[in-house]
């Protein structure tokens, strides 16, 4: 056994979980961290992103694209930003950005920290579900 992972949903996942440490041979070691963010989580980030840049094609003179705005509010919420300049042509471009890497929790504060700023800036955000990966469904906006 390499590497055995279980997400712990029910008694039974617990129950093999502890099999699984009982059974691990010295000097293997046990990690118990929250998940990382899921899949749904990280449609609607793209999804919010891109209404995002149609709305706000620029921030503070700089062109923008989605990995940029995502920079810039993965700077918000606290992570390090670090930028590079371009291979060809002016401008920077954010490196380092790993959202992907975000548990569920954090995942979810920037989410809400996305939707606070465009509800202080006036964009207006249409709600999609989870199967459709940034398409914007028709539903009314709730005040923030």
């Amino acid at each position: 056994m390499t590497r055995f992972i279980v997400p712990l949903m029910t008694k039974a996942d617990r129950e093999l979980a502890k099999r699984a440490i009982d059974r691990a041979p010295p000097g293997y070691v046990a990690d118990i961290h929250e998940s990382k963010r899921s899949d749904e989580q990280n449609r609607a980030l793209w999804g919010l992103l891109n209404q995002i840049v149609r709305q706000r094609p620029t921030h503070n003179g700089v062109k923008m694209d989605a990995a940029m705005w995502k920079a810039v509010f993965m700077d918000a919420l606290g992570n390090e930003t670090a930028y590079a300049p371009k291979l060809d042509g002016p401008g920077y471009f954010p490196i380092g950005q790993r959202s992907s890497q975000l548990t569920v929790s954090q995942f979810r504060d920037l989410l809400e920290l996305m939707l606070a700023w465009t509800a202080r800036e006036g964009l207006e955000i249409k709600h999609f579900d989870g199967e459709e990966a940034g398409v914007a469904q028709q539903a009314p906006q709730h005040a923030a």
